[in-house]
């Protein structure tokens, strides 16, 4: 199976290191056995690249899913905000099952699809490596969307930059998403570890 490296993201350092994670001097961090790069490239937001190790075919349905030959990352940073992972990055698509296939036959695991009234839509879960990729048909243009990162502590969390935390799809565990004025060009939510 193909493993998932780094995602390479256009935002600024600053509005990350707001939000309480940790950027090296390089705009760059690590959460689990992933490095999250912020490029800052004014003009330019949003997921600019996943790059995945041992990737069989490029841009999977048009999503920037590229190869790397990159090593796995570190022991991930420290984070004040107690972010220790990436719990998900969903894709948005038109078509669940052609966009799961297409990442599968990239290299992905297609782990699961469901949808109503078990999921709020029709969505499959493809991993790689560490990284799971939510696709979620909601139409439109095939794109990431955003990410869900697990934290400790969502309640000591709370602020101005992060929406109240709700019950997340998966049972037991809660979610916040962080507002607008965070000035992050992808949409990004908190959400409580998983329990054993």
């Amino acid at each position: 199976m193909a493993a998932a490296r780094e995602l390479l993201i256009a935002d600024e350092p600053a509005a990350w290191a707001e939000l309480g994670f940790a950027p090296g001097g390089d705009g760059a961090f690590a959460l689990g056995g992933l490095t999250i790069r912020l490029t800052g490239r004014a003009g330019e937001g949003g997921l600019r690249e996943v790059r995945v190790a041992g990737l069989r075919s490029e841009r999977p349905d048009g999503l920037p899913v590229v190869g790397t030959h990159a090593a796995a990352t570190a022991a991930p940073a420290a984070h004040p905000n107690g972010a220790h992972a990436i719990d998900h990055l969903v894709a948005f698509t038109d078509d669940r099952d052609r966009t799961a296939e297409a990442l599968a036959a990239a290299g992905g695991d297609v782990r699961r699809r469901g949808g109503p009234p078990e999921l709020p839509a029709p969505m499959a879960f493809v991993r790689f490596g560490e990284l799971i990729v939510e696709v979620a048909q909601a139409g439109g243009p095939v794109r990431f969307w955003g990410l869900t990162v697990a934290v400790d502590d969502l309640d000591a969390l709370a602020g101005p930059l992060l929406g109240a935390a709700r019950a997340a799809v998966q049972p037991g565990r809660r979610i916040a998403t962080v507002r607008g004025e965070a000035g992050l060009s992808i949409a990004l939510a908190l959400m409580t570890r998983l329990r054993a």
